[in-house]
């Protein structure tokens, strides 16, 4: 059987629950948008808190791919973790169909905001969406999705009990931690990584009294100007060094498995 094809399968609750999720709350916002007044503060607002409460959904994906790995060598489809087909095909073809339903969930959200923030008069860049999506999942959902794969393989090959469990998720902590460390190192140590543009980012006088500023239209821009001449790349090459070496102890800890 496809390897992808099984991936879909075994997780296809998740995968439809996250596109469900994304679906359902895209109807409301549109809904929304067009029933209201002139005045885009409310709807605008609304979803920024959606934004804020449906971006750490994501981090289901991780999650449940880990357990569904920590389980599978004990579970019905032992049989994969001892097949001849090589880790690399295992490890990609997990790796590829989580970032895939990440892609697709963010991208959902990333549209039906951008939608949202030009129905309420917020101009920017027509490159800004399809960039900020990029950004995240370099950044942030592929490290994600590889360090949920290790954790799941490492507890697979080696077994541990409670206790030894306790550890593993400790040590996928300080590995989260020391993410967080070296994405702040980056973005201090590396200057001489190439920045990327700062972006037009324009709000209208409507939204802008609400937040009391100036009246007028106000481009964000030129705040952002005075404090960084660019958005760093260094989270970006961060995360696909990570991605990349846990991606190796991925591989590693495959061939600990079959021996297991």
């Amino acid at each position: 059987m496809n390897l992808v094809m099984l991936e879909l399968r075994k997780h296809r609750m998740l995968i439809g629950g996250l596109l469900l999720l994304a679906l359902l709350w895209a109807a409301w916002m549109v809904r929304l948008v067009l029933t209201s007044g002139p005045d885009p503060f409310d709807y605008l607002a609304i979803n920024i808190g959606f934004l804020f409460a449906l971006t750490p959904v994501g981090l289901l994906v991780p999650v449940v791919l880990a357990r569904a790995l920590s389980g599978e060598a004990t579970g019905p489809l032992a049989f994969l973790l001892t097949s001849p087909r090589r880790g690399l095909a295992h490890v990609s073809a997990r790796f590829g169909v989580a970032l895939a339903t990440l892609a697709l969930y963010y991208g959902a959200i990333v549209a039906v905001s951008a939608w949202v923030a030009a129905s309420g008069g917020i101009r920017y860049d027509a490159w800004l969406p399809p960039a900020a999506w990029g950004y995240f999942l370099v950044a942030w959902a592929a490290p994600a999705v590889i360090l949920g794969i290790v954790y799941g393989l490492l507890v697979a090959a080696y077994r541990p009990g409670r206790g030894g469990q306790i550890v593993a998720a400790a040590a996928t902590l300080g590995v989260l931690k020391t993410w967080s460390w070296l994405t702040q190192q980056a973005a201090n140590r590396l200057d001489f990584l190439p920045r990327l543009p700062l972006p037009h980012f324009t709000v209208p006088r409507e939204v802008a009294r609400y937040l009391g500023l100036p009246t007028g239209d106000l481009d964000l821009q030129l705040g952002l100007r005075a404090v960084a001449d660019g958005v760093p790349s260094a989270p970006v090459f961060t995360g696909l060094l990570l991605s990349a070496l846990l991606f190796w102890v991925a591989l590693r800890l495959w061939e600990e498995v079959e021996w297991a």
